[in-house]
């Protein structure tokens, strides 16, 4: 999947996404029976695939192996950086969506968006001629 473009790596991040949301969403309701639980899930999703776009589409020009240090800096400032100011204003802020357990969704999310746009960040590899077999 890392050799495919820009464009097909986020539609399969965002479909991941949604199959997390699949999962997660129908529980939030069976355990909060509420409106407000499956809006905190839907906006720490989207906070989580917001940032993880961001971060796919930022460290782009740098998936060579030589550019390790930017890819991996870059994608962690942007990656854990959106999703932490975003809690951090829910939970002083204190409002519906943070009695609504915003935290917990966006930790669920977090760990889905940060494994599959690691995943699909990875260096592009290079394809090496096979040796020549005749020593000469």
């Amino acid at each position: 999947m890392q050799q495919k473009t820009l464009l097909l790596r986020a539609v399969f991040l965002g479909g991941m996404v949604l199959i997390a949301a699949g999962v997660v969403l129908p529980l939030g309701w069976t355990i909060t029976h509420n409106l407000m639980g499956l809006t905190a899930g839907a906006a720490a999703g989207g906070v989580c695939l917001l940032a993880a776009w961001i971060a796919l589409f930022l460290v782009e020009p740098h998936r060579k192996p030589e550019d390790m240090l930017a890819l991996v800096l870059m994608g962690i400032v942007i990656r854990m950086g959106i999703p932490l100011i975003a809690a951090l204003a829910v939970f002083f802020q204190r409002g519906p969506l943070a009695d609504a357990g915003f935290l917990y969704y966006l930790i669920v999310f977090y760990l889905v968006t940060l494994s599959t746009e690691t995943f699909l960040s990875l260096p592009i590899e290079k394809k090496v001629p096979p040796a020549n077999d005749i020593v000469g």
